[in-house]
């Protein structure tokens, strides 16, 4: 049965005397609604509904307000309200409480600093806050399943974004939607800004642009460079393969895995063969159809199914990843996301300052598979120990690669 959604939310405020007629539309909602929260207010109550599908909060809010009319006192809809406060924001570091206290603030004190930096280069991470500052980039050209998006629509996903990783893994995550007309612009941009962050990040982009961006001699420098693909659900997504073939005692160079639409995982099919799976098999459904897929069944292990099959062959285990509709984050040990791995990878090329390689990330993968409970695919993502396994563990391969 089809759950209620915190992402399709209503919060009304009405008399105390309404409660039942809530509850009455509630049980004859033609989908699932619970009451999330039902809080006492000045005028009567505050209550917050959770539906499980755009249709039926469509319903709900049409019906709350024909059949509540004037005792309908406020009605607002809780993503919209989280989305408008920006999600997250900067913090002062330095006190600003005497006058002494801006006098350090000022051009003098500054270019003392700066005169220093200027004769000694390696003391910026010393003397600034670039060390805990990173980078969130985006060309919104693949937000969740939209078509490529204008930079700024894609503000809420980045900031989402920024959110998770900065709880992660305590750094200042900044996000930057860029308005770049190709990955050459995207590459400049990064390039541009490196001077002032620990690290970039790249989200919501297209693996053809990320690609492309990793090539460009405009964003080779000093400063790691990431992205939520291959640091993050390639990782994922490898450990997750890992465990389902451990829990069925079948060792990964004896296993016989098909990846269906591998273009879409990034490095995922190379992640695959690092951590020892021999077999492999890369299938394009665009270009063959579904039915040899079906008929290579019997030969198969499993299939990681990166493109959302109708019809996958039936009695064959399939594990699901969809990089641009991953799942909820309570199901997160039923299908692998970007932040399993991408804030442990981050800590560790922040703290290395240097990007991820592939030994680093083959590191993460065994990290995942070690914290992973029997008889689940990946560890929750609460796990307290999840992001510094991850980065001890690829900041020991990069210190021995």
């Amino acid at each position: 049965m089809t759950q209620a959604n915190p992402a399709y939310s209503v919060t009304v405020r009405v008399p105390h005397t309404a409660r039942s007629v809530i509850e009455t539309v509630v049980a004859t909602a033609p989908g699932a609604v619970s009451c999330h929260a039902d809080e006492p207010d000045p005028a009567g109550r505050r209550i917050t509904l959770d539906a499980d599908s755009a249709s039926t909060l469509t319903w709900l809010i049409s019906t709350l307000r024909t059949r509540l009319g004037t005792d309908l006192l406020q009605t607002e809809d809780p993503v919209f309200v989280v989305a408008s406060t920006g999600k997250l924001t900067q913090a002062l570091c330095a006190s600003v409480t005497t006058g002494h206290d801006l006098a350090l603030l000022d051009a003098e004190a500054d270019r003392r600093v700066i005169r220093h930096l200027a004769t000694h280069p390696t003391h910026t991470d010393l003397f600034t806050g670039r060390p805990r500052r990173v980078a969130l980039l985006t060309d919104a050209s693949a937000v969740l399943d939209f078509e490529p998006l204008t930079a700024e629509a894609a503000l809420p996903a980045v900031e989402s974004q920024a959110v998770h990783l900065h709880r992660a893994t305590g750094l200042d995550v900044i996000p930057m939607p860029i308005a770049a007309r190709g990955a050459d612009d995207l590459g400049l941009a990064i390039g541009m800004i490196a001077p002032g962050f620990a690290a970039t990040v790249l989200v919501h982009t297209h693996v053809s642009h990320i690609d492309a961006v990793r090539a460009a001699p405009s964003a080779a420098s000093a400063t790691p460079l990431l992205d939520t693909l291959n640091d993050g659900l390639a990782v994922a997504a490898t450990a997750a393969v890992l465990s389902h073939l451990g829990a069925r005692d079948l060792p990964p160079g004896r296993a016989r895995v098909v990846v269906v639409d591998p273009a879409r995982g990034g490095d995922l099919a190379g992640l695959l063969l690092a951590a020892g799976v021999r077999d492999l098999t890369l299938y394009d459904p665009l270009s063959y159809g579904i039915q040899p897929l079906h008929q290579l069944a019997g030969d198969l292990d499993l299939v990681v199914d990166l493109i959302g099959l109708a019809s996958p062959p039936p009695g064959l285990p399939v594990l699901r990843i969809r990089p641009e509709t991953p799942p909820p984050l309570a199901s997160a040990t039923l299908g692998p996301r970007p932040l399993h791995a991408l804030p442990g990878l981050l800590r560790a090329a922040v703290r290395a300052h240097r990007t991820i390689t592939t030994t680093a990330r083959l590191a993460a993968v065994r990290a995942l598979v070690e914290l992973t409970a029997p008889g689940e695919l990946l560890p929750p993502l609460d796990h307290p120990r999840l992001t510094p396994a991850v980065a001890d563990a690829a900041a020991r391969a990069l210190a021995a690669d």
